[in-house]
């Protein structure tokens, strides 16, 4: 076969997985809806429900260890995890990984944020992810607020202006008399 044939083939896969991309965005978990409730165990073995975490925010980041896009999140995870840790709950989701690969990569990369367990994937496929990484933000009231796919420049402002509003809508009014 000849070079310009294979060069087709590739052209024709290139736009048939474009064209599928924009399919599959228009299938991102919606803003305003009820965030889907979950179970999900922690690296330690702790199990943490969703629907008990009302009255704060939550940030939930889909990555995994072979992702390199996630890889680069990672950090921004971490020090959002820090500055927010009494104004929001932070978890990274892992997808379909063992937790000893995962605890290790945490350990090599001194990161102590939470990490939950989502080992047969049923909780991403719940949040529709399409893509990793992949950032939901969740208001106190268990509604989602914002989606993001993907992580580049921009990115990390954006997230963090949404989990900022998040909270502070999830603030008591104050008494102005």
């Amino acid at each position: 076969m000849s070079k310009r044939y294979w060069i087709a083939l590739l052209s024709t896969l290139t736009l048939i997985a474009g064209a599928f991309a924009l399919y599959q965005a228009d299938e991102q978990l919606p803003t305003g809806i009820d965030a889907p409730n979950f179970k999900l165990t922690t690296l330690d073995g702790k199990e943490v429900e969703l629907s008990k975490l009302r009255g704060k925010p939550v940030l939930l980041d889909f990555w995994a260890t072979w992702c390199p896009p996630c890889r680069a999140s990672l950090p921004h995870t971490q020090r959002m995890s820090k500055k927010y840790a009494e104004q929001a709950h932070i978890f990274a989701v892992n997808l379909r990984e063992d937790a000893e690969k995962v605890r290790s990569y945490m350990e090599r990369n001194k990161y102590d944020f939470t990490v939950l367990m989502d080992s047969d994937g049923a909780v991403a496929q719940a949040y529709r992810v399409r893509g990793i990484p992949t950032f939901v933000v969740i208001d106190a009231q268990g509604k989602v607020q914002f989606v993001q796919v993907g992580y580049g420049p921009g990115v990390e402002r954006k997230l963090e202006s949404e989990l900022q509003k998040a909270i502070e809508a999830a603030k008591p009014p104050s008494n102005a008399s």
